[in-house]
């Protein structure tokens, strides 16, 4: 199935950064990142990251921009 651009969200279309890719691999890897606050923002604006109990935590739209990013 073929999705249309302007249907997909945000978060796996934007562009990002390799610095800002490999941030977000370090949350899949169960790493606790030291995360520039420019990369934590647009992470957070893209919904790739949330702050789940005081913590961030990767999102399945974030889990599924690393697939698509392979």
């Amino acid at each position: 199935m073929v999705r249309d651009i302007r249907s997909m969200p945000r978060g796996l279309i934007a562009p990002l950064t390799q610095a800002q890719l490999n941030s977000l691999r370090d949350f899949a890897d169960g790493a606790v990142p030291t995360v520039p606050e420019e990369y934590r923002a647009r992470l957070l604006d893209l919904d790739l990251i949330a702050e789940r109990d005081g913590r961030l935590a990767l999102t399945t739209l974030g889990r599924e921009r690393l697939v698509s990013d392979r």
